[in-house]
């Protein structure tokens, strides 16, 4: 019942995105590309801390083979999470900055000024482990303030964000370190203040394919695409990126250089 449930949820963003895309008027087309660094370690065994460095680069409108011709977003975000059970995750962002511009569908988008943000953000991440494949729901809320007029006033708004992620361990007997293929589907939908007055409350889809290994005990690399749909704000209007997405994942960033304490040993 609930794989029943969870497909009639996926069917209906999926129509709801046909619909959408077979309604819109225009559609840009973008090259990007993501860098990320994250940077974890563990406060004890439930509690762990987490901190997100990304930049974005995309083409511009007259040059599209070279994705990194322009800035199109940076961030930095904290997070702390906490292990209710083995399967269920609770994470807490207490402040995430961000700077993004446009991606641009014409030269004159490249001059705007990028619009900065602060955010807080709670998330649930439920993981069910199967003897093959691991299958996580990601259910995120975003609480977010936006200088959209770059005139220093602030405007919130909510988003909602579900994932639906599925990671698969590939083992052989020339794989010496953990190596798995991802992928997930991920919309966002947003409502509140800022976004009141707009005819789209959705926000954008993204759909991702790639690959992780593991490079030692504390460090691993993950190299991937986006396919990302992207609404503006007149409804009307559609952005789609091709996206190629790098992360490199730093954990136990302090606790690796801790020296373990030796017993002393009392003579009798």
């Amino acid at each position: 019942m609930k794989k029943i449930y969870r497909l009639s949820i996926l069917l209906f963003v999926c129509c709801y995105l046909l619909c959408a895309t077979a309604q819109g008027q225009n559609h840009y087309h973008h090259n990007v590309v993501w860098g990320s660094l994250a940077l974890t370690d563990t406060i004890n065994k439930r509690l762990r801390w987490e901190v997100f460095l990304q930049h974005r680069r995309q083409n511009s409108p007259d040059n599209e083979a070279n994705a990194f011709r322009a800035p199109q977003f940076s961030s930095y975000w904290t997070w702390v999470s906490y292990s209710l059970t083995p399967n269920v995750k609770l994470c807490l962002s207490p402040f995430g900055y961000f700077k993004s511009w446009l991606l641009a569908a014409d030269p004159a988008e490249l001059r705007k000024e990028p619009i900065q943000e602060v955010r807080l953000a709670i998330r649930l991440d439920h993981e069910q482990r199967y003897r093959k494949l691991t299958y996580t729901n990601r259910y995120s809320l975003e609480r977010r303030w936006r200088d959209l007029a770059n005139d220093g006033i602030y405007q919130p708004n909510w988003r909602v964000r579900y994932q639906a992620r599925i990671e698969i361990p590939v083992r052989a007997s020339w794989i010496h370190r953990p190596l798995s293929v991802t992928v997930f589907d991920e919309v966002f939908i947003q409502f509140g203040k800022a976004v009141r007055r707009n005819p789209n409350v959705f926000d954008q889809n993204r759909i991702y394919a790639g690959l992780s290994y593991g490079i030692s005990k504390h460090l691993k690399a993950s190299l991937g695409y986006i396919y990302q749909i992207q609404q503006r704000n007149s409804g009307k209007e559609f952005d789609h990126a091709n996206v190629l997405f790098g992360v490199l994942t730093a954990d136990n960033f302090f606790s690796r250089f801790r020296k373990t304490k030796k017993p002393v040993s009392v003579s009798p």
